[in-house]
């Protein structure tokens, strides 16, 4: 067929090129060797032949975190062998993916800390604030200070969020972060709490300091003079436990101690205690549970340890474990829109019931929102009561964030009676708007902990 007018010609063109752009438009995509393996893998996991099954999830296995994906896909097969192997595979993968640190490479050279600061904000992805103000040059060897703000230069290689902050602390001291419920980080020049330490340690994406040593002593009389009294004496290593921004600490029990000794050889594991727990081969292994659910960037572990060797002077080695119960992930789920407007509204989330009875403006800018939480589905969770205040934000119509200013509540089991106050900082904020409840996942964990040479008191 030929197409003698102009227009004609144009239009046959123009549906060939459509259709040419169509039919790559609608071409599945290359499957490289790197998906054709994979494909192979999982589809061995149902092999027939166990030897098969097993080779293919070893070689899964062996693949580390870069199997995660790949078995998030195998856990949705209609082959119920691959999704059992899958689904026993992904909880450990996974975890294990979790408390692997980040790691951070970049250079900062000549610049201010303000430089760094901008530079670790975009490089982690977190939230971060910056209080630490003007740093200025610290004396030269002439005593004489050269006025501006002083410059830094640093070269990170695979570093840890911890490792690049204790770096910055040996340069400008900072506070030990602040609790304000939120997923912000916030930096301080120290001049209360600092996070230095003679005697600190690394576990993944953990930090560990040892704080101090208390000691007490003890003697409980008898009734009777002749009876005599009995001598007790206690001794307790306080440390603070740091986590990575994107796992806060929601509670932390009693640290397991594995080796203690001092630097004569003697023995500072404490003996097994009936009343406290189980107890294996002098290890003290107890799970009383603190720290109430709250998010929280630092949790504090109190070790207590035996009393050692006549003369000892240090605690020569310390090693352990500490249990705690980290939030994973957390998913945003909208209660209104309109929070304004919400008066009387209800909605059920997954069991749980939110009903707003009022929304006030208050004086300086303040909003407060009163609402009642009935949770349906588990009314015996109390880790919602406690951690409820956290778990609702609100924002203005241009998404920004109100500043929680602080709750009260009555009620228990199932029902919470709530009441919110939130903060308009500069007055500029938009009326309230959107009102969202966070369901959080949580996880446990064993953080290792090692120390050595610690001063005895």
């Amino acid at each position: 067929m030929s197409y003698s007018h102009p227009f004609l010609r144009s239009l046959a063109l123009g549906t060939l090129l459509t259709l040419t752009l169509l039919s790559f438009a609608a071409a599945p995509p290359v499957e490289t060797e790197e998906m054709k393996r994979n494909r192979l893998l999982i589809s061995q996991l149902a092999d027939r032949d166990w030897a098969v099954r097993d080779a293919a999830e070893k070689q899964i296995v062996a693949m580390g975190f870069q199997a995660v994906p790949l078995l998030r896909r195998a856990a949705g097969s209609p082959d119920p062998e691959v999704r059992r192997r899958a689904m026993r595979l992904l909880p450990g993968l996974e975890h294990a993916l979790l408390v692997q640190p980040k790691r951070y490479t970049f250079s900062v050279v000549d610049q201010p800390i303000s430089k760094l600061i901008e530079i670790l904000k975009k490089e982690s992805g977190y939230k971060i604030e910056s209080n630490l103000g003007l740093i200025t040059n610290p004396p030269g060897p002439d005593g004489k200070v050269v006025p501006g703000e002083r410059k830094f230069t640093y070269h990170f290689k695979d570093a840890t969020w911890w490792q690049i902050v204790d770096r910055i602390n040996a340069d400008v001291p900072l506070q030990a972060p602040a609790n304000y419920g939120d997923d912000t980080v916030r930096f301080y020049r120290a001049n209360g709490s600092s996070i230095s330490s003679a005697f600190v340690g690394y576990d993944g994406g953990f930090r560990y300091v040892a704080n101090s040593f208390s000691m007490s002593r003890n003697v409980e009389f008898g009734v009777k003079p002749e009876v005599g009294g009995s001598r007790s004496e206690s001794l307790l290593l306080s440390m603070t436990l740091y986590s990575e921004p994107h796992m806060p600490f929601l509670g932390v029990d009693q640290p397991r101690l594995e080796i203690a000794r001092d630097d004569l050889k003697g023995s500072m594991v404490p003996l097994p205690n009936p009343t406290d727990g189980d107890n294996t081969g002098g290890r003290v292994i107890t799970r009383r549970y603190y720290g109430s659910s709250y998010k929280q960037p630092t949790v504090q572990v109190s070790l207590p340890l035996a009393a050692g060797a006549v003369g000892a002077k240090r605690l020569a080695l310390v090693k352990g474990v500490i249990p705690v119960t980290l939030l994973a992930a957390q998913r945003p789920v909208v209660i209104t829109e309109e929070t304004a407007k919400a008066k009387d509204l209800k909605k059920d989330i997954e069991g749980i019931e939110f009903h707003i009875r009022e929304v006030k403006t208050l004086p300086n800018n303040q909003i407060q929102v009163q609402i009642n939480v009935t949770n349906k589905s588990n009314p015996t969770d109390y880790n919602l009561m406690n951690t409820i205040y956290q778990r609702l934000e609100l924002f203005d119509s241009k998404g920004v964030k109100f500043q929680n200013y602080g709750s009260s509540w009555g009620g228990g089991g199932a029902g919470i009676n709530l009441t919110l106050t939130f903060g308009n900082f500069n007055g500029k904020m938009g009326p309230p708007a959107k009102m969202v409840f966070h369901h959080w996942e949580t996880r446990t964990h064993e953080v290792a902990f090692e120390l050595k040479d610690v001063p005895l008191p």
